[in-house]
């Protein structure tokens, strides 16, 4: 707990305390305690209780990673186009997005198509990604970029969750042949550290 909170409760423990001894100190010299004075009495002790509880942080969701397989002979090439984002800042979308596409990588079970030269295609194109919303457009993106597969994907927040959506399109089927959804309830952060990371995993995982 932090020196301000604490000078904070023992202000108001200082203006509590006293009133509470006033009345005990009265209702005894009487020698009778009253119902009003009794339920005065015990409002006051409740107020001290609640103001010297100290207020626990609320924990995280624990992000559980699974066991990455082994990787194929073969590795094939893919792109991963960026989340689409909803409630969540642009820089955080791209940041999580870059997450994926690194973790993606790190499986060693493809090769990704790298993000300039991504950038690139689209502009050619004249297309962007935050446009492109159907699973036909993400399959004309991939094949413009000559990719096996592509990556795509959705993360919302709703409250305290973060529901993430990525999915693998087969470029010359137009087939969705993987979807994994992830809903996460915690700080950005660990989703961004861990959350992508799970998410690419079981991307993999048959």
């Amino acid at each position: 707990m932090s020196f301000k909170i604490i000078k904070e409760l023992s202000l108001k423990i200082k203006k509590a305390v006293p009133i509470l001894l006033l009345l005990i100190t009265t209702s005894c010299s009487n020698g009778k305690v009253g119902y009003w004075e009794f339920k005065i009495i015990e409002k006051s002790i409740n107020t001290i209780e609640n103001i010297i509880k100290i207020p626990r942080k609320k924990s995280s969701q624990r992000i559980e990673i699974p066991k990455a397989p082994e990787p194929p002979k073969e590795l094939k090439n893919i792109a991963v186009i960026d989340l689409l984002g909803n409630n969540i800042s642009d820089g955080e979308t791209k940041a999580l997005s870059d997450k994926l596409r690194a973790e993606l990588f790190n499986t060693r079970h493809f090769k990704i198509l790298e993000r300039e030269m991504l950038d690139d295609v689209l502009n050619e194109q004249g297309l962007q990604e935050s446009g492109c919303v159907s699973d036909e457009c993400v399959v004309k993106i991939g094949q413009l970029l000559g990719v096996e597969k592509i990556v795509g994907g959705t993360i919302n927040k709703v409250g305290e969750t973060f529901s993430t959506s990525a999915r693998i399109i087969n470029t010359s089927t137009g087939t969705i042949e993987k979807i994994v959804s992830f809903d996460y309830s915690g700080p950005i952060d660990e989703l961004l550290k861990k959350g992508m990371r799970k998410i690419a995993i079981e991307l993999i995982i048959n």
